[in-house]
């Protein structure tokens, strides 16, 4: 095991320092309804698997994200647990994601006591987008804690009440596509006085100075904190329509049609391209996140 680095995300962002996160895929599984009798599941390879990917690659990034992924078909290793292994095993800085939509309130202060007592150093807490009927799922709603807001506040009295106990560093979305929503607003900038250290924007697909146009409309109305931006490489025009239907990202049309002829190889060169604006922009930018998308050497590919 490497010794740990001590370090919470946002102690680097704290000394002006440009964070690198890489968004890594949990380990999972199908619900037992989906296997078939004779499948059989080898959880540790997939395991080490994971922990191979974040030591071939912890010289291109500072922390690795384990994303929370709406799928009711699969089951996900625990995120948090899976943290506090994979620390363990390799002294890097491991985010766990936190859902509130899975999970009653004592479920969640539990995990976070858990997460407390392992030593993890940072957290992503969500809401989580909700189950919906005809996704092929029997999953439920909970969201019984119903704002990230609300959550952050529980830990940080939480934090309060334990002895020799540092600071966790928290992370919350923000949807940088609401930034002229008053109401929106409001909501980041509870969060903030909750005690959420870091945001995690959506992914950029916009040209830079629209983009950036967005975090100083955010700025303006009050948000103080750093912000690290999703790099999100597309797998080609198909890919990029189901984003578009799925989750509303707006993507230049001139770009689609290069994808239309260039796929994959072009998604990788749009994704290049932007890691490379926010590195140009550290006034602007104080981080990026890339998705892997299951595909861990895809971080390699687009630091190059």
């Amino acid at each position: 095991m490497k010794e740990s680095p001590d370090l919470r995300v946002s102690d680097i962002s704290n000394t002006g320092n440009f964070v690198r996160l890489i968004e890594l895929f949990p380990p999972s599984l199908p619900v037992p309804e989906l296997a078939s009798d004779s499948q059989r599941f080898d959880l540790s390879l997939r395991f080490e698997r994971l922990l191979n990917s974040i030591n071939s690659l912890e010289s291109l990034a500072d922390g690795f994200c384990l994303p929370e992924l709406k799928d009711g078909q699969r089951i996900h290793l625990n995120s948090v647990g899976l943290a506090s292994e994979l620390t363990r095993k390799t002294g890097a800085a491991i985010i766990p994601t936190l859902t509130l939509r899975d999970s009653n309130r004592q479920n969640i202060l539990g995990t976070i006591a858990y997460a407390l007592f392992a030593g993890i150093e940072n957290l992503l807490i969500v809401r989580g987008d909700p189950y919906r009927d005809g996704e092929g799922n029997t999953a439920k709603n909970v969201y019984e804690i119903k704002s990230v807001a609300a959550a952050v506040s529980s830990i940080r009295r939480l934090e309060s009440h334990l002895s020799n106990q540092d600071r966790l560093c928290i992370i919350s979305p923000i949807n940088l596509s609401r930034a002229s929503d008053p109401k929106y607003l409001e909501a980041i900038k509870s969060r903030e006085f909750a005690g959420v250290d870091l945001f995690l924007a959506e992914s950029l697909f916009e040209d830079l100075e629209t983009y950036f146009a967005r975090v100083e409309a955010v700025r303006k109305a009050g948000a103080k904190l750093p912000i690290v931006h999703t790099i999100f490489p597309l797998r080609g025009y198909e890919d990029a329509i189901n984003c578009i239907q799925k989750f509303g990202w707006q993507i230049p049309d001139d770009e689609l049609h290069v994808l239309k002829s260039k796929g994959s190889e072009y998604g990788l060169e749009m994704a290049r391209r932007r890691y490379q604006g926010l590195l140009s922009r550290k006034d602007s930018a104080q981080g990026a996140c890339i998705s892997t998308r299951g595909d861990p050497e895809i971080a390699r590919l687009i630091t190059l």
